[in-house]
């Protein structure tokens, strides 16, 4: 038994931040060696009931392989791992920002020491932020659209009245009453406007949303999570890549969790997530989610609905603002082919790049 953890197990309480000690076996298995009062207060789990017990008897099979993957990625590496996860305990969905470091004995690693954050208030913030800026977005366009419309109806009076008064001025006879200096003021008031009205067409095309920040996601890890949340019973198989991308990070959490919701509801047996590289761009990735359940009877009549509906969803987004959202972001959502027969697969694309893994 390590004396590192043994003292930390003795102070851990006296902490005023969610901490965990795992254990890990002879046989390269983690187990809970205990939990302190910030932790339990926080996740409502109680350290008696995890103290001592491997990872498999406490957790569903689904959030065991999850933390067991997180906990091996310390182990192996060696080094502190940092990532945000989210969970389901008894007081409901939970993010955390969780940071593992090893505990060594000699050149072994015998154990894990966990400082995990508590970022639910953050993640929500984040979602509804982005679910304002969809819409804020889609209002914008609205105006952009009207204003431009408006600017283009107007150009075509105005190099009237321009036209007509060069015709006019053309031949016109000067009788000294101040008439051609009048002509000439109108073909310059024209000229103004219409030089106005060309800047407001202008900026009305140029109008583009400014996106998130893009960082590393690994893409593997956030299906993992979103798997055990959503059948943590392992009911399904569900297979996903394990990829490292480069995209926007709550954008790509929020549509791949409604996405493989939906998916889930309608599956059979399996669903499975795909990352292809779109043919021709170098900075687009297409990820679909693809079931086996009944499919679309119509994918075409099936796709207008999903884009023109109003969410009727009481909480998180639904499809009709995840579809509003794919195409703020400059990608596109859509019905493809089924992979399974039958069934449905559902596309998008999103502004991303794979990031290849570095050799070790």
């Amino acid at each position: 038994m390590s004396d590192i953890m043994t003292t930390f197990e003795a102070i851990m309480d006296q902490l005023h931040v969610p901490v965990f000690l795992v254990d890990v076996d002879a046989d390269g298995g983690f187990v809970y060696r205990g939990l302190n009062a910030c932790h339990s207060a926080t996740s409502g789990l109680e350290n008696s009931a995890l103290k001592g017990r491997n990872v498999y008897d406490v957790l569903p099979k689904r959030f065991a392989d999850t933390v067991s993957a997180n906990y091996a990625k310390c182990v192996d590496g060696r080094a502190a791992y940092r990532y945000e996860e989210v969970l389901s305990f008894e007081i409901g969905e939970t993010w955390w920002l969780t940071t593992l470091s090893p505990v060594f004995e000699g050149e072994k690693v015998v154990g894990i020491i966990g400082f995990a954050e508590n970022i639910t208030e953050y993640k929500k913030k984040q979602f509804e932020s982005l679910e304002s800026a969809v819409e804020m977005k889609r209002l914008s366009e609205d105006i952009s659209l009207f204003t431009a419309l408006a600017a283009h109806d107007l150009r075509g009076p105005l190099r009237q009245i321009r036209l007509i008064t060069e015709l006019t001025e053309d031949g016109f006879v000067d009788y000294g009453d101040g008439k051609v200096e009048m002509l000439s003021m109108i073909r310059s008031v024209a000229a103004r406007a219409l030089t106005k009205v060309d800047e407001v067409l202008q900026h009305a095309r140029a109008y583009t949303g400014e996106p998130d920040h893009h960082s590393q996601i690994d893409l593997g890890h956030l299906c993992a999570d979103l798997t055990a949340i959503l059948d943590p019973l392992s009911r399904f198989e569900v297979s996903y890549p394990q990829k490292l991308i480069k995209a926007e990070a709550v954008t790509l959490q929020v549509v791949l969790r409604n996405i493989l919701e939906n998916a889930l509801k309608h599956a059979n047996t399996k669903v499975s997530i795909d990352l292809e590289a779109v043919p021709g761009n170098s900075d687009l990735l297409e990820i679909s989610v693809s079931d086996d359940g009944p499919g679309f009877a119509d994918p075409k009549t099936a796709m207008i609905t999903i884009v023109d509906q109003k969410s009727e969803e009481k909480s998180g987004f639904g499809l009709a603002t995840v579809a509003r959202l794919v195409a703020s972001r400059g990608g596109e959502l859509r019905i493809a082919d089924p992979k399974f027969s039958p069934g449905a697969t559902i596309c998008w694309t999103l502004q991303a790049q794979q990031i290849e893994p570095q050799e070790t």
